[in-house]
């Protein structure tokens, strides 16, 4: 955008951020970082505009690339907040802004602009991506998890479930084999012993020391419509409240139906991935179907058991 617009941008930058349904999330994660850094952009944003002419915003020292991503999205927000503040003022705050990531005693308006698009947008930026990424190679490996099961090991599954793995049944059992996989993908990944909540099936860890929850569920072939609404409220609410042991903004719950009636959740979807906004935390949803089913020919008119969004986070809330 033009430098005169760059204000207007950033405004509409933060007001598209905060009110996406997950890098809202996202970048809350940031605001709670915390470093002299932050006093130092709140006391430039506070001071600055009244001392136009002559300012020392201080010099600024990267230690960790969170902390990095947190300057950015301080600044950038604190430059879309400028609307209120007449042109020559907008100008000199942002030349501070400027001034302080570039560790420049003095720049002109526009070489503050370039070295905040260069710096904070493009910081804020890579940020994101990163935490999209990082969630799309999960997922993308919790799917190819669901195909392998699905096609090549829906008895061993079942028999996982009902008679045990490495001396654990059911959900437990099921969960060993999601975390072999996982390990087998490369993926860093350590298993909590318990957390505030009770023990979690998977935590993975990031290179950022960022927490990744991914819990198991499992229903039974004799599972009914109210057993299996019960079953999945009490596994979307579990991994919120692991969410919020480890404060993080999302998890992962993988759901090992072995009943032939199909389960349809009215369920949001984020980038085609279907999910749950639990207590504000965002709950993504893998089903592996490991049901022993007839062939195409024996089968009949499959049967559905049809749950709504509004249904799973009553009886969610009932439960909690």
């Amino acid at each position: 955008c033009p430098d005169a617009m760059f204000v207007n941008s950033c405004r509409q930058l933060v007001h598209w951020i905060k009110n996406h349904p997950l890098l809202s999330y996202v970048v809350a994660d940031l605001s709670k970082v915390e470093g002299e850094h932050v006093a130092r952009i709140k006391q430039t944003l506070d001071e600055a505009p009244s001392c136009i002419g002559s300012y020392d915003p201080g010099f600024y020292t990267a230690e960790t690339n969170l902390k990095h991503s947190s300057v950015c999205w301080l600044i950038v927000q604190g430059i879309s907040e400028l609307e209120c503040l007449e042109p020559s003022k907008q100008k000199f705050v942002i030349s501070c802004l400027g001034e302080y990531l570039n560790n420049d005693a003095y720049i002109k308006f526009d070489d503050a602009v370039s070295v905040l698009r260069d710096v904070a947008i493009d910081g804020l930026y890579e940020y994101l991506d990163e935490h999209l990424d990082e969630r799309n190679s999960i997922y993308s490996i919790l799917i190819k998890y669901k195909q392998r099961s699905e096609w090549f090991r829906k008895n061993r599954l079942r028999e996982f479930a009902e008679n045990g793995l490495e001396g654990k049944k059911g959900e437990v059992a099921l969960a060993i084999d999601v975390q072999e996989y996982v390990l087998d993908q490369g993926v860093e990944f350590f298993v909590e012993p318990a957390s505030a909540s009770g023990e979690v099936d998977l935590v993975l860890k990031s290179s950022e020391g960022r927490y990744i929850i991914v819990d198991a569920k499992y229903v039974k072939n004799e599972s009914n419509r109210s057993s299996v609404l019960s079953k999945l409220a009490s596994g979307f609410h579990q991994v919120a409240r692991y969410c919020n042991d480890f404060d993080v903004s999302e998890g992962f719950l993988v759901n090992f139906v072995a009943n032939t009636t199909r389960i349809r959740l009215g369920l949001d979807t984020l980038d085609n991935f279907p999910y749950l906004n639990v207590g504000n935390k965002i709950i993504y949803y893998i089903e592996v179907n490991i049901a022993e089913e007839p062939s195409a020919s024996k089968s009949g008119k499959a049967t559905e058991i049809e749950l709504s969004k509004e249904e799973l986070i009553s009886t969610l809330e009932e439960e909690s």
